[in-house]
């Protein structure tokens, strides 16, 4: 009788083993044999209604092209369940060597007794796969050849051994995953497991902490970035939730594709009373719809949310490899989780602690931590404009300096009147197409005086950053050509500048010459760099347009007719502190070209610039002839707004014409 058993056990196993594997996505798969038991809140068949958000990054895994997956999440959207049903169908329907790697081994092991043998244990189709004497703390081989191994980021050995076809890694943020090795680093590691096999999978879970976080810079990494769109109630636009328009990362300047390719507004939590809100106020906190305005309430949004899709930010010229999700606690239908005045109490409350705003921002809204000391808008940059005339150079000035940002297209340019006591005037911003638009702005454009007087610019620097200004041709190539023909004997004296990669002692240094002779002397006269320390210059530059707007002694003022094109690179950058208390400028968008050519010309007139600063100019009488370093005894008849071509085009620069 005994036999007989043993006998049947073995042909039902023989059969497991030789069944083709159903047709079934993961998600289809998941709510056919997942069954939740403890420590889930809600038991029972496990069904995705709850978090319709899941089917896609799911249905991702069995992506004939995909091999990475990314979820950069918010706790409490149900991610860690995710995983473990992509183990269980792996190992019921495709049976292979898989891993789970988490932080620590305390939490791996807790994940294995507690979390994955659950789950065989609770549905009857996989309870029969269980082979007791391999079900272990930290490995489980099935009885149809599947193999799960628990891993941990800190071990080395446990992450560099046995191949493996699906390696997943939970919580990629955690201090485990920062442990560094000879080997690399254990992301790295687990991935390497899987390089022998043609169809692997690589999922990456994690909730961010800052924007050096593994999660973000992973997210960022993929081809191809997707976000759950959810239809208003009232307008029926389908939309991204999101905290607001200052919490909304990956959507530049609060502006979001949709899926027909067009661009628009983002929505927001809204309620009354910001963060001095009663209990009544904050209950009536609604989500707001960025195309019509409506205000939904959380059963509303709830109800959009299970009706929602996934829709990518950008459209990929090719089968992306790697994709990524984004998924925050506003889509949550658990519990309470996503109820909208809970979301808005727990954000009041936090706002007394850095700590707490810290993990709202990262738990609750899935963005990475930015502690943002200084930001500017464009609106309060234009506030330090005054009531001098475009081109015109004030009574004070005492010499003009040019900043001039090269890049692949044409040049950046600003240039900036000068008082000895380095109260300073923008007098003239734009671009220029050519080598020879430079040279007529340096050697032959006189700017009028207030005074009557004609004033041609003392000094000039390029920065000679990298980049491709043509076909063979690069940025610092061409930049280091024209200055050394052009550098010195035409009037204006002319230097290269680069940023320097560490903090300097000052605001600037004197690089090494690049010009020498054979025997390595530097050559008289002959090309040097001068490196700016960047950081420094914007804080001094941003602390005197904040003068400008005082009316305070050393400000930077802007002229009458200074526009949004200026103000918009401006205020491109914004000051942050990083996890470690380290303070740095961030660019928040694209174009700063401005900005960095207004550095330029500060550090021209700063006292330690070769030869000194503004400051050791003599004040000017107001009379041709005097020794103002400003001033020009030739008439000249050049007038600065129509010489300017404003023609940046496409067409390649010519840097040996």
């Amino acid at each position: 009788m005994g036999n007989s058993r043993r006998l049947k056990r073995l042909l039902e196993g023989e059969r497991a083993r030789w069944k083709p594997p159903e047709r079934l996505t993961i998600s289809e798969w998941t709510e056919r044999y997942r069954v939740l038991v403890e420590p889930a809140e809600e038991k029972g068949p496990l069904r995705l209604r709850r978090t319709p958000y899941l089917r896609p990054i799911l249905d991702a895994f069995i992506s004939q092209d995909v091999e990475e997956i990314v979820l950069c999440k918010s706790a409490q959207i149900a991610g860690t369940e995710g995983i473990i049903s992509v183990m269980g169908y792996f190992a019921h329907q495709e049976p292979c060597p898989i891993m789970l790697v988490m932080a620590d081994s305390d939490t791996a092991n807790y994940m294995c007794t507690k979390r994955i043998q659950p789950m065989f244990r609770a549905s009857p189709d996989l309870a029969g796969l269980i082979c007791e004497a391999t079900f272990n703390v930290d490995e489980i081989a099935l009885d149809n050849g599947a193999y799960i191994a628990m891993g941990w980021a800190s071990s080395v050995s446990r992450l560099a051994s046995r191949p493996m076809r699906v390696v997943l890694f939970d919580e990629v943020d955690k201090p485990g995953y920062y442990t560094t090795t000879n080997e690399g680093s254990p992301i790295s590691l687990g991935i390497q497991r899987t390089e022998t096999f043609y169809s692997r999978k690589i999922g990456i879970l994690g909730t961010p902490t800052n924007e050096e976080g593994n999660i973000w810079k992973r997210l960022n990494a993929c081809d191809v970035i997707y976000d759950w769109h959810v239809p208003c109630p009232v307008c029926g636009k389908k939309q991204p939730l999101r905290w607001g328009r200052d919490h909304c990362d990956g959507f530049p300047e609060g502006r979001y594709r949709d899926e027909a390719g067009e661009w628009s507004e983002v929505g927001g939590v809204v309620w009354e009373g910001g963060r001095k809100a009663t209990p009544e106020q904050i209950e009536k906190a609604r989500y707001q719809c960025g195309t019509c305005g409506a205000l939904w309430t959380t059963g509303e949004k709830n109800r959009a949310v299970e009706a929602g899709q996934m829709v990518a930010r950008s459209n990929p010229e090719y089968p992306p490899k790697r994709i990524g999700f984004h998924v925050n606690r506003l889509y949550s239908l658990l519990g309470r989780s996503g109820d909208l005045s809970k979301l808005v109490s727990d954000w009041i409350a936090a706002f007394d602690d850095v700590k707490e705003l810290q993990t709202f921002i990262n738990s609750a809204l899935a963005e990475p931590w930015r502690q943002i000391i200084a930001a500017n808008s464009e609106e309060a940059v234009l506030k330090a404009r005054c009531d001098l005339p475009p081109q015109t150079v004030p009574e004070q000035a005492v010499a003009l300096t040019c900043g001039i940002d090269s890049q692949k297209y044409g040049f950046f340019y600003v240039v900036r009147a000068w008082a000895r006591d380095l109260t300073s005037w923008l007098i003239d911003y734009g671009q220029l197409a050519e080598w020879a638009d430079i040279e007529a702005l340096l050697f032959e454009t006189a700017y009028p005086g207030e005074n009557g007087s004609d004033h041609r610019i003392w000094r000039a620097a390029i920065d000679t950053g990298g980049g491709q200004q043509g076909e063979d041709v690069s940025i610092t190539e061409a930049a280091y050509f024209w200055i050394r023909q052009n550098g010195i004997g035409r009037g204006c004296r002319v230097w290269g500048t680069k940023g320097a990669s560490t903090a300097l002692a000052g605001k600037l240094h004197v690089g090494k010459a690049l010009d020498k002779t054979p025997s390595g002397k530097a050559i008289p006269g002959g090309l040097q760099l001068i490196l700016l320390d960047t950081a420094k210059l914007k804080d001094a530059f941003f602390y005197r347009l904040d003068k400008a707007i005082e009316g305070s002694p050393q400000a930077a003022y802007l002229h009458t007719e200074t526009g949004l094109d200026y103000s918009r690179q401006i205020s491109a950058e914004e000051k942050r502190r990083d996890r470690r208390g380290v303070e740095y400028w961030h660019q928040v968008r694209r174009d700063n070209h401005f900005l960095d050519a207004e550095v330029i010309a500060m550090a021209l007139a700063d006292p330690e610039w070769p030869g000194g600063g503004v400051q050791l100019i003599r004040q000017t009488t107001g009379r041709k002839g005097s020794d103002s370093a400003c001033q020009n005894d030739q008439p000249s008849n050049l007038n600065p707004r129509a010489q300017y071509r404003e023609r940046i085009g496409r067409r390649t620069i010519n840097p040996w014409a």
